[in-house]
């Protein structure tokens, strides 16, 4: 029997270059001219899926074209507008166009096509050979997989091949075609195993069974093919067919079965064989009075059998009178070849079983069969779309972690920061505005713009004033040594020029006489009253170490950093800011991505690799950032801190430094006061997590 194979949708071609140079220029604020050739590739791509070839190579190539359209999608079609792009395809049972401009239609029409070269895969293969009919098992079951993917995650379709009646038919009748060719696969080993099958019996009522089963689901497909919403849209020869086939292996099954009730030895022949041959309740449905039911132990084989041969003949001729009414069907030779080849062996039996029974009368012929039980020993399981088999490198992968830098997500204006260093203590700031550089400089020893002291700033010589007040009223003054205040990674700390103590941002600093405790009216804010004057509580004692922390110096200058830190890769984020150091008046922000350092593009780079490019810029680094707009892209908390393949960090103030835990960076921010940000939108949420963490404080509208 011939199979139905699925025409493919043909699709008209697509011109990308413009659009996606204009998004690219526009969205990604970046050269459209270096993505000439990703675009080049991707037309290609689309040009040879128009019309592949019908093999696994065709499929292959509909399958990487559909996982490119994945990056595509998310790359250059933003949900809140158009891009300019329409997708037109064709119907492939109308012929009608359907244009549309998202990427799921594009996608839809593509499964469509793999699910097609699948059935046309299927419909050669040679049924003549197991492995043949092992094949077009596979194909037809991934076929209807297809089209079931297809169903299942798309809707609305424009097109009537894509409605989800029609989805549903197709899907039904790719799954009956397999259980087909199963059922020739079963009536070839059977055929193998034993010459005659009339000499097994009992293996003439298993393909009964499996006949009946493959009948059942030809009928349950007419049935849905004769809804509305397809029956006018699918060829009328599709339907003749099923139909045809209906009969046909409905026919099949009573000549099984009346083969193997003729044949059965009379050793063999009971009851609950019978029974189960039938279903539980069926019964000889003549109606007459003679009708006996099934569970009776004097049921007479022989004339059952007879009248099984008698219905399949009857069924034979009501498939030769159908391909007859159907004009495209009445030239296929095959059908009635088949058919008529079935019907010649039914009435040999018949007459072969006439004649050797003496005892037959007339009156056997006024039993009417029961059909046979519709049942199947293989379950047939759908085989979906394996999209991982084939998979494909975002062509597009220069514009960055496409879950960052999407068409979906807004940042603002890759911006160019400038940050250096001098060594004779005054640092400058260069940021590039409407084409001029403005210079920043201030001196660190110098006098400043404002006369009040800015406690954010260096303040070492401001504590070594207190420090020397405070020793003028300490019982050894004569005999302690003035020890200078020194910054060592962003915290004030003494040096001792005698001891070789190591120096650590966390330390613990309390006074020898009043360690962990304050007393009411004796110490308030780390100050105490001693003689009615005010005392610095500070302990002079050796300083010793309050964490561990994993600290990467810079080592072309160890006393003074940038002033921000990192965390996170691909991309690395600005972790956080110190006020008024130089990247805070450079301009950057917290929650801002890195986007080069020089002219390395550090999109993909990792925290190491950025860590690392930063400590080798030296005196001078610049930088472009971008600053996020989506609240999504700055949301962290420090319940669930953003995971990545490398530990996240910080480069810290004093130098350029990479911390291996979150948590030690955010206790070193919490140190120092907040800067003001004019943005900031104040919660009570916000004020309560401030000291927890420092990736959720700000949040850039």
């Amino acid at each position: 029997m011939p199979m139905i194979p699925l025409g493919l949708k043909e699709t008209k071609e697509v011109d990308f270059r413009e659009p996606f140079k204009d998004f690219i220029l526009e969205h990604y604020s970046e050269d459209a001219a270096a993505y000439e050739d990703a675009i080049s590739d991707f037309m290609d791509m689309r040009q040879a899926m128009r019309t592949p070839v019908r093999s696994s190579a065709g499929v292959a190539l509909l399958f990487k074209y559909y996982n490119q359209l994945y990056f595509i999608e998310r790359r250059f079609f933003p949900p809140d507008r158009s891009l300019g792009v329409y997708f037109e395809w064709f119907d492939s049972l109308t012929g009608v166009p359907s244009c549309q401009r998202t990427v799921a239609f594009e996608k839809a029409c593509v499964l469509f096509n793999i699910a097609g070269i699948y059935t046309q895969l299927g419909a050669k293969q040679d049924r003549s050979t197991c492995s043949g009919l092992d094949g077009g098992v596979e194909a037809w079951l991934r076929a209807a997989g297809a089209l079931r993917y297809v169903l299942d995650n798309f809707t609305n379709a424009p097109s009537v091949d894509l409605a989800a009646d029609t989805l549903l038919v197709l899907a039904a009748l790719m799954t009956a075609q397999a259980r087909e060719c199963l059922f020739e696969k079963l009536q070839l080993q059977a055929g193998e195993a034993v010459p005659e099958l009339r000499r097994a019996p009992d293996l003439c009522l298993d393909l009964a069974h499996e006949a009946a089963h493959l009948a059942h689901t030809y009928r349950q497909l007419y049935d849905k093919m004769q809804s509305e919403g397809v029956f006018n849209y699918v060829p009328y020869s599709w339907v003749s067919l099923v139909h045809v086939k209906t009969e046909f292996y409905k026919a099949l099954a009573h000549q099984y079965c009346a083969t193997g009730l003729l044949n059965m030895p009379a050793s063999s022949r009971s009851p609950s064989r019978l029974a189960s041959l039938y279903d539980a309740d069926t019964h000889l449905d003549n109606g007459s009075s003679i009708s006996p039911t099934l569970k009776d132990a004097d049921v007479d084989w022989i004339a059952l059998g007879r009248a099984h041969l008698a219905e399949a003949l009857t069924l034979y001729e009501e498939a030769l009178r159908l391909q007859r009414m159907c004009r495209e069907l009445r030239g296929k030779e095959a059908i009635s070849l088949v058919v008529r080849a079935q019907l010649e062996r039914a009435a040999r039996e018949r007459g072969a079983g006439a004649h050797n029974d003496n005892d037959a009368n007339d009156f056997t012929d006024l039993i009417d069969a029961p059909n046979v039980q519709p049942s199947s020993k293989f379950q047939l399981a759908l085989t979906q779309p394996d999209f991982a088999q084939h998979r494909v490198e975002d062509l597009f992968k220069s514009l960055g972690p496409i879950a960052i830098f999407s068409a979906k997500r807004h940042w603002s204006a890759p911006r160019l920061v400038q940050l250096q260093k001098y060594r004779d203590g005054s640092r400058r700031i260069e940021r590039p505005r409407n084409g001029n550089v403005e210079d920043y400089e201030e001196t660190r020893n110098g006098k400043h713009r404002s006369e009040k002291r800015d406690r954010s700033e260096d303040n070492s010589t401001y504590y070594n004033q207190i420090i020397r007040s405070d020793e003028k009223y300490s019982n050894e003054y004569e005999k302690k040594k003035l020890h200078r205040v020194t910054k060592q990674n962003g915290v004030y700390i003494n040096s001792y020029n005698n001891n070789n103590y190591e120096y650590h941002p966390k330390v613990l600093d309390y006074d020898t006489q009043n360690e962990y405790k304050i007393k009411e009216g004796k110490l308030e804010n780390g100050v105490k009253e001693c003689n009615g004057k005010v005392k610095n509580g500070r302990r002079k004692d050796p300083l010793r170490r309050a964490a561990s922390e994993y600290n990467v110096s810079n080592a072309k200058n160890e006393d003074e950093g940038f002033g921000f830190s990192v965390r996170g890769d691909a991309p690395v984020v600005i972790a956080g800011v110190e006020p008024n150091s130089l990247a805070d008046i450079g301009g950057m922000r917290e929650g801002d991505f890195i986007i080069s350092i020089g002219d390395t593009d550090v999109k993909w780079s990792s925290h190491d690799e950025v860590v690392r490019l930063i400590q080798e810029a030296g005196d001078t680094l610049t930088m472009k950032l971008a600053t996020p707009m989506d609240k999504s892209c700055l949301k962290a908390s420090p319940e669930t801190p953003r995971q990545s393949n490398s530990n996240q960090g910080s480069v810290s103030a004093a130098s350029t430094a990479s911390s291996g835990s979150t948590a030690v960076t955010a206790r070193s921010s919490a140190r120092r006061a907040p800067s003001w940000n004019p943005f900031r939108r104040h919660t009570t949420r916000d004020n309560s997590s401030h000291r927890g963490s420092h990736t959720s404080n700000i949040i850039f509208r």
